[in-house]
């Protein structure tokens, strides 16, 4: 009998990668209607502008390697979603492209494209971006205010609710229920947490994702949020704002999750899903910007084999200690 090793994602039954990253793509689709419903037709430009730059980028390196194309890879459509979702509606649409190119070129291409990447991919997109045009990615036009095609300087900015929270501070002029429905200033499709959840459900229903990888991981950042925080609020309020006015649950249920470049063996995934939420608030309390969950996403994702590894020596010793038990009685 002849074995291949193949690279992950490793797929059961009747699923396939195609199925997988469909069903990924169905549970992206709300978020773009209620975007377009608070930003207008912007807001579906800039997922257009993210999704074409990432999906040719691919037939790029396809092209290049001489390999033949693969249309039913929907892989860079899923990569250019997330990263539109993560955008400001007034994002520049160079920023976006340049954020999906930087994705398919840099943090897949040269690992070997699908299954093969360290990094998850539209979170290196996003970092890139959120490291080289702060002052772009941080700023965010009102909700409900459509904004034209061609930002100009007549469209006002705001710093969204996050960074507040991050300088000791609670927006007073937004409730927790406008904060529910994404009614505030914010990436485009990462502040809804209501339509997050159920997205989250409808992926748990058709076995796309590990229900536990994303609960830990809000779990982990809510336990964080109630004991340490840096405003003037109750613990159980410093828990609701802190999950509903980042995109800590979209991160958590769209790229947490990832197959490619999350660890293999469940005990390992649940390590892997609370040191996220652990590295995740310390980057949110210590580092530079407001939004973490991606850079903590990344570090994560270079230590999976490390994770892994672990598991596997760990349960390696065990069957080695139940055997020699077994002899032992046997002798």
């Amino acid at each position: 009998m002849n074995l291949t090793l193949h690279n992950s994602p490793y797929i059961r039954y009747r699923e396939s990668t195609a199925t997988i990253m469909g069903d990924t793509i169905i549970a992206l689709f709300p978020l773009y209607f209620l975007a377009y419903f608070y930003y207008g037709i912007r807001a579906l430009v800039v997922g257009a502008v993210a999704i074409l730059s990432a999906e040719i980028c691919e037939i790029v390196v396809q092209l290049i390697h001489k390999h033949k194309l693969n249309l039913s890879d929907l892989s860079p459509i899923v990569t250019g979603m997330i990263i539109s979702m993560l955008m400001p509606a007034s994002a520049d649409f160079v920023v976006v492209a340049m954020a999906s190119a930087f994705a398919i070129l840099v943090a897949k291409a040269p690992f070997g494209g699908t299954g093969n990447n360290i990094f998850n991919p539209a979170a290196s997109g996003i970092a890139f971006a959120y490291i080289c045009w702060p002052s772009i990615m941080f700023l965010y036009p009102t909700p409900l205010e459509h904004i034209p095609i061609e930002i100009t300087s007549a469209v006002k900015l705001v710093q969204g609710p996050a960074e507040i929270l991050k300088l000791g501070g609670i927006s007073s002029s937004i409730s927790p229920s406008e904060m529910l429905l994404g009614n505030f200033p914010s990436p485009l499709g990462a502040s809804c947490c209501l339509v997050i959840v159920a997205c989250y459900i409808f992926l748990i229903v058709r076995k796309n994702i590990r229900w536990y990888m994303p609960f830990l991981y809000i779990a982990t950042i809510s336990v964080f949020a109630f004991f340490i925080h840096n405003f003037n609020v109750s613990p159980f309020e410093s828990v609701a704002y802190e999950i509903i006015s980042g995109s800590f649950m979209f991160v958590g249920v769209y790229m947490l999750t990832d197959p490619a470049t999350s660890p293999r063996r469940t005990a390992a995934r649940v390590v892997y899903s609370i040191s996220a939420g652990v590295i995740t608030m310390l980057f949110r309390y210590l580092g530079a910007v407001e939004q973490s969950a991606v850079f903590a996403i990344m570090v994560m994702n270079a230590l999976t084999p490390a994770f892994d590894y672990i598991c596997e020596w760990i349960i390696s010793n065990k069957r080695k200690s139940s055997v020699k038990k077994e002899e032992y009685i046997c002798d």
